[in-house]
């Protein structure tokens, strides 16, 4: 389950998330984000509607939104949802509306949405399966088990701690919504690399997403520090990300 304490500390502390700029990034299996987008718009219709699920500060949604009729951003983390309005109102859709909703019980009607997106954020088919009409899409992207692995056994913790070599992320996911009545249809893992320019740009990245939702600059010095020493190179200080992408389809 997301974390929406975590998410509104982050938006209070940044106002939104802030990684451009920090980072150069290296994409030898293509760019997550990117094959994400395309899915999305591929499935984009003027009559469409779409939701879209831990939506944050709506940066990625706003993306994709113009090839839709309608859409509807959801998030538990009411700062998120303010940064989200914020940046609506600088892009001027009329098509995008932002609400504060549980995605396990969103409370939308049987069958609201044409595709469903969720990116990093929760997932809960079964509820998934009951927003989306017959032969609505589902696209989730989702963080795999060696997303960071070096960077979590320096600091001996963190999201997926020790799963590297148990059975994959994606595969689970690919079982759970096949077991509530999905298709799927593709399924894709993605080896990214993210050089970040110094040890202060990590630090702040660190500081705004849920790697360590306890991460603190003053009480993990030691293991930041030690691990900046290992990972440094003339690029910048080196993560290893791991991501998956995974389209499934409603029952016609």
């Amino acid at each position: 389950m997301m974390n929406p304490e975590f998410y509104s500390r982050v938006a209070d502390e940044f106002g939104e998330y802030t990684s451009g700029g920090l980072r150069t990034d290296v994409f030898p299996d293509g760019d997550p984000e990117a094959a994400f987008d395309e899915l999305a718009r591929g499935l984009g219709d003027p009559d469409g509607r779409l939701v879209d699920v831990g939506c944050a500060d709506g940066r990625s949604l706003l993306r994709i939104a113009p090839v839709f009729g309608s859409v509807l951003g959801i998030d538990m983390s009411p700062s998120m949802l303010e940064s989200a309005e914020r940046r609506l109102e600088k892009v001027g859709l009329g098509n995008v509306r932002f609400e504060r909703r549980d995605a396990s019980r969103t409370g939308l009607p049987d069958g609201e949405a044409d595709v469903l997106t969720s990116r990093r954020g929760p997932l809960f088919p079964g509820e998934f399966l009951r927003v989306l009409r017959p032969g609505g899409h589902l696209i989730y992207m989702g963080i795999g088990e060696t997303d960071v692995r070096e960077l979590k056994e320096t600091f001996g913790r963190g999201q997926f701690f020790g799963r590297w070599d148990g059975r994959p992320v994606m595969d689970e996911v690919v079982e759970e919504l096949t077991g509530s009545g999905f298709t799927v249809v593709l399924e894709k893992s993605f080896r990214t690399v993210e050089f970040y320019h110094s040890p202060v740009e990590l630090d702040r990245f660190l500081r705004q997403v849920p790697i360590f939702e306890d991460y603190d600059t003053v009480a993990d010095r030691d293991l930041f520090e030690r691990y900046v020493a290992s990972a440094g190179s003339d690029r910048g200080v080196r993560l290893d990300r791991h991501w998956f992408v995974v389209q499934a389809r409603t029952a016609a």
